[in-house]
């Protein structure tokens, strides 16, 4: 059984192979849509959570509001989102998906999920409970971690 130092290590490298393959995958996948990585996840953002505010959004993003402000003024320019001023507070910008934003979203989802089950292939149906029980116990994981040491 391995220690703790151990099992760090090697997480470490798994999980630093797996999301190198990832961020290819969605680089080449997502760019051929004209937008960028961090776009597509500004739009699966807003498509899940409907309106937010550009504080809501920069916090789910882990980013700044300065640079959501510049990343989601390319996406309105190209139509894929909309700004609104709050109403009783004109400092709080509100940001939503439009339906061209909706559209390519799911185009660029329906890409995503045939590559997944590309990798799926790979691992034998009666490991994935196991597999996503693991991963979803990383993210926990990661979502506590980030809870108590980044705070934005």
């Amino acid at each position: 059984m391995m220690n703790l130092d151990e099992g760090a290590e090697r997480l470490h490298r798994l999980t630093k192979e797996l999301i190198r393959r990832y961020q290819f995958r969605d680089w080449n996948q997502i760019c051929c849509y004209g937008i960028s990585i961090s776009q597509s996840h500004i739009l699966d953002i807003l498509a899940d959570d409907g309106d937010l505010t550009m504080q809501q959004l920069a916090r789910r993003m882990f980013k700044s509001v300065s640079t959501m402000t510049r990343v989601v003024g390319q996406l309105v320019r190209r139509g894929y989102v909309k700004r609104r001023q709050d109403p009783e507070d004109r400092r709080i910008v509100h940001v939503s998906i439009t339906p061209q934003g909706k559209a390519i979203m799911a185009a660029i989802q329906r890409d995503m999920i045939e590559t997944q089950k590309a990798i799926l292939r790979a691992v034998p149906p009666d490991q994935w409970a196991g597999a996503f029980k693991v991963l979803e116990a990383l993210a926990r994981g990661a979502r506590r971690w980030q809870e108590t040491c980044c705070k934005a």
